[in-house]
């Protein structure tokens, strides 16, 4: 791995950290956005791009939400995709080493959280003041740092080289290295587990269950299932609508449904 595409890479990540709070979180810093580009500067997309979707249904569900601190997908998915390109090793590879040093990003994300809480005194006298240029820029900057220990962390796990990495693989005995083959498989089940323990409900079970049905014994692809739920969803937010246009009264109802939920 060459210097130039260490900073490149260390760029990227502060870069796309910067925009990720700057313009309220359009999860441009997940899996599935990353590891193309880190395969794409390696020299290998299509690594990259496996990688990716197979990285983003891992951390699917790691959401921060409310006090909780989740892992570190951004670290675990940039470090572990460019370090298994490096070796020429497989998406395997690049679990074994995203899981773990996602776990350890997650302390980091403490420690900018921290930083950030610095800032609240003076985000307090900019309001006090009505000063909305202030705020602007100042939320500029907190987007800007918020990045930049990601980066160095970054540049500085790349500038130590693959060397480790490649001995801590050499000594994993076989045993590990089948169990993480299966492990491949597994995790992104347990990541849709962990998104579907947020998002379960009983009116949307039925589709939940009809999704699966169509793959596992219609043999559908994935691609058809997500092309027939998206008709089925135009189909009821267009049946939904025009009830609305024709009783009033059901719109309101379902206005009052809405804010009460």
């Amino acid at each position: 791995m060459s210097i130039t595409q260490i900073l490149l890479i260390a760029l990227v990540v502060l870069i796309l950290e910067w925009v990720e709070i700057w313009f309220a979180y359009p999860m441009v810093n997940t899996p599935l956005v990353l590891c193309p580009i880190i395969g794409l500067i390696m020299g290998d997309l299509n690594t990259g791009i496996v990688a990716g979707a197979t990285l983003q249904l891992v951390f699917m569900g790691a959401m921060g939400i409310g006090g909780t601190l989740p892992a570190d997908s951004t670290l675990g998915a940039v470090i572990g995709t460019a370090l298994a390109i490096s070796m020429d090793r497989s998406v395997e590879v690049v679990l074994t080493f995203a899981v773990p040093i996602a776990a350890l990003g997650s302390f980091l994300t403490l420690l900018v959280y921290i930083v950030h809480g610095f800032f609240n005194p003076m985000v307090e006298r900019f309001c006090e003041k009505g000063n909305a240029r202030g705020i602007e820029w100042l939320h500029f900057l907190i987007a800007f740092l918020s990045g930049l220990p990601k980066a160095i962390v970054t540049f500085s796990a790349l500038a130590l080289g693959s060397g480790p990495a490649e001995k801590l693989i050499s000594i994993l005995p076989d045993y590990v290295s089948h169990g993480l083959n299966y492990a491949t498989d597994l995790i992104p089940a347990v990541g849709i587990a962990l998104l579907l323990r947020m998002m379960w409900s009983r009116k949307m079970a039925v589709f939940y269950f009809a999704g699966f049905l169509l793959a596992a014994y219609l043999k559908m692809p994935i691609m058809g299932v997500a092309a027939f739920g998206i008709i089925v969803a135009v189909v009821l937010a267009l049946e939904e609508r025009g009830a609305r246009l024709e009783s009033p009264a059901i719109a309101k109802n379902a206005e009052e449904e809405l804010f009460n939920d």
